[in-house]
């Protein structure tokens, strides 16, 4: 039983090590997204309320822009010298600002020059999240059993998930336990400060993972692209829009989802901090307990499906979701939230194993990176500041949900296009 257990799941040391190490890393990415309406007051209190939580919500775009920077150095380096170096890497680059930004002064404190740091240092925190997606989905989408693949990649975000939600458990308890002068004062900093303990910890765990025999194979053949994202584009670049054009859908609404929905409940919902952080931590967990889920049942079914499951469902979420979050309703709140999370995790599982399929070996990293990681950066990071806008220049406070819905139709009109690749081999 033991010797069969192991054939079906083979490399569980990597894929355990890998998994808690993306849990870590996207805890220390995430604080600073929960948080914005705290940061706002410390590092924008010249503005009023909402200038200063849409200027919050700018940094937080402004350092998704530059992980396709991150992302495409770090993948081109991981496609010519492995995926393992690429994931050390990853955790030095995240490790230092995250401590920094706890230790850092604020507006009172050094004006306008805390802000400045704060963005540098975010910044900072980007590039290094930019290379980890495109490294850890093809490291696991390699070492899988070919009727597995889209299990062991959704793995990948599934731990992401549990990153995000590390960080909403964290920062919900030290809000519960705190008063709102304590955490104006120094509580803020405790989750970023805890980001020390988790750099370590998982630059431990990255130095025992296994390197990708498939990636190995390719060296040792010679066969390793010496431009693998000038490669990626001129020769995969369907696949690279095709990527792109569907992670619109997947960005949005996670982003609207499970961070700016914390801001959100906050202003127009009637919700204490601490209240929607723990509704927020408490779906982002069975969401992520079910992504690998998700993959499988793409295993079995096709990619395809789950795919236009996913972007429909999440059209008819969007409409409803701001509506329900500013009345009075718990119980609506937390399962319209857990719907919208549902659809990701259809999608999302079947996504992860689509995306290794799209590229060959030798450019899958830089492929992966130009078209998803581009596409969450420019789509993700700023969903929730053109949230805070449209609510601001419409006065219609269910207009992100608008603008989540058209994001699900453009991926929706996208996947219809596509082929299935569940049954491809990885080349």
């Amino acid at each position: 039983m033991t010797q069969v257990k192991a054939q079906r799941l083979p490399h569980k040391k990597t894929v355990i090590a890998s998994s808690l190490a993306i849990i870590l890393e996207w805890y220390d990415f995430s604080i600073f997204g929960f948080y914005a309406v705290i940061l706002s007051k410390l590092f924008f209190p010249f503005a009023d309320e909402t200038t200063g939580i849409i200027s919050t919500f700018m940094i937080f775009a402004l350092s998704f822009l530059f992980r396709p920077l991150g992302s495409v150095v770090i993948s081109s380096l991981g496609d010519r010298f492995g995926r393992k170096n690429a994931f050390i890497l990853t955790v030095i680059l995240m490790t230092f600002p995250t401590v920094l930004i706890g230790l850092l002064p604020t507006y009172n404190n050094i004006g306008v020059a805390a802000t400045v740091l704060l963005i540098v240092l975010r910044i900072a925190q980007a590039l290094s999240v930019g290379g980890e997606r495109s490294a850890t989905l093809s490291l696991l989408s390699e070492i899988a059993p070919s009727n597995l693949r889209g299990f062991y990649s959704s793995i990948s975000l599934g731990s992401t998930t549990f990153g995000i939600l590390l960080a909403s458990a964290v920062c919900g308890l030290v809000s519960s336990l705190l008063t709102d002068e304590q955490m104006l004062s120094w509580g803020w900093r405790v989750p970023f400060l805890f980001g020390l303990i988790s750099g370590i910890a998982v630059y431990i765990l990255r130095r025992i993972l296994q390197e990708s025999r498939m990636f190995l194979d390719l060296k040792e053949s010679g066969h390793v692209s010496k431009s693998p994202l000038l490669e990626s584009l001129k020769e995969h670049w369907r696949s690279v829009l095709t990527v792109l054009t569907a992670t619109i859908m997947f960005a949005v609404s996670f982003y609207l989802l499970f961070v700016y929905i914390i801001t959100f409940g906050t202003r127009f919902g009637n919700m204490s901090l601490s209240t929607v952080l723990n509704i927020n931590t408490m779906n982002l967990a069975i969401c992520a307990l079910l992504l690998p889920a998700g993959g499988y049942i793409s295993d079995k079914i096709g990619r395809k499906p789950s795919l236009i499951i996913g972007c429909v469902g999440e059209i008819i979420v969007g409409l409803l979701l701001f509506k329900i979050f500013a009345g009075d309703n718990l119980t609506l709140k937390i399962l319209i939230q857990l719907a919208g999370g549902a659809m990701n995790v259809i999608f999302g599982g079947a996504f992860a194993g689509y995306m290794t399929e799209s590229f060959p070996t030798r450019v899958r990293m830089s492929g992966i990176s130009m078209g998803n990681v581009i596409g969450f950066s420019v789509f993700g990071g700023s969903a929730p500041l053109i949230a805070s806008y449209l609510i601001k220049t419409t006065g219609d406070i269910t207009a992100p949900g608008i603008y989540m819905a058209l994001a699900s139709a453009v991926s929706l009109i996208a996947i219809l296009r596509i082929k299935e690749t569940f049954r491809n081999e990885l080349s």
